[in-house]
């Protein structure tokens, strides 16, 4: 069937915290005060003359420990944070990534000092271990220093972490079973395509929802309200709300299109790369 549709890294090797030309009492300070405060995700305001970090996002956001290999009781993974850092008086020193978990009051369970040379975006990859059994909200922490000792705003980000996971599960899918090609020379016809899906871990943990056709192409179905496009070339996917785990994809057919039996085979796929079990429907084109 055929379907028509009308930074550059910077990493100090893990280098020890407090280091650079920062006054190394002040870091420590900061250092205290995000290990002593819960704070929801965000961007706090910055100083005039500071360095203003923002943008910053966080991979994986969720972590099953139990998709993990290992033996004993803690774990390791490896989390990659990414952010963008400006500063007016252009004279950046480093930035500073901290992990803890949901406990107040503990000390980071990884942190890692990024020298800066120029304002951008950077990425720093720290090695997390944990207990097995940990879980809740660990929050990540990025802010950024200059020259002068001035301390930018706090970037948060979050990795939502839980002992064990299921994968997502598709509830239903609503299609066609039969569709008439158009005859030559009218507009082609829309076809609707949904996917409801559902995940133990809430929606926001499935990742994509993915269609193969007759064996061949691969899909995507969005949950996006119809604002986005997830198929390059096929415009918008048709999805009334966004955010409601209905996955929705429209796809075209017209005269050219050959008649038969064409077959579609649904997956979704949750941050953790758990994969729901696939369910296979058909469309009969006449």
């Amino acid at each position: 069937m055929t379907l028509h549709l009308g930074l550059t890294e910077v990493s100090n090797g893990n280098r020890p915290f407090f280091h650079g030309n920062v006054p190394t009492w002040l870091f420590a300070f900061f250092l205290l005060v995000f290990t002593s405060c819960d704070s929801v995700p965000g961007v706090t305001d910055p100083t005039a003359s500071s360095p203003v970090v923002s943008g910053i996002q966080v991979s994986p956001e969720v972590l099953a420990l139990d998709q993990l290999g290992g033996e004993g009781e803690t774990v390791s993974a490896q989390i990659t944070v990414t952010a963008d850092v400006t500063d007016a008086d252009n004279d950046l020193t480093a930035a500073f990534v901290l992990i803890r978990s949901s406990s107040p009051g503990q000390a980071p369970l990884a942190q890692e000092e990024v020298q800066l040379g120029n304002a951008g975006t950077f990425t720093s990859r720290l090695d997390l271990t944990v207990p097995r059994a940990s879980g809740g909200q660990f929050v990540v922490s990025v802010f950024a220093a200059d020259a002068a000792g001035n301390i930018s705003n706090t970037a948060y980000g979050s990795i939502q972490v839980s002992g064990e996971s299921a994968p997502p599960e598709i509830m239903s899918i609503d299609m066609p079973d039969q569709v008439t090609r158009p005859a030559a020379g009218l507009p082609p016809i829309s076809i609707s395509i949904q996917a409801t899906v559902s995940d133990p871990d809430g929606l926001d943990n499935v990742a994509f929802v993915e269609v193969i056709v007759n064996g061949a192409a691969t899909l995507r179905l969005c949950d996006d309200g119809g604002s986005g496009t997830c198929n390059n070339g096929f415009g918008s996917s048709g999805d009334l709300d966004a955010g409601d785990g209905v996955y929705t994809l429209t796809i075209q057919l017209d005269a050219s299109n050959s008649a038969g039996t064409n077959s579609f085979e649904f997956t979704a796929v949750d941050r953790t790369g758990l994969r729901s079990g696939t369910v296979s429907r058909t469309i009969v084109v006449q």
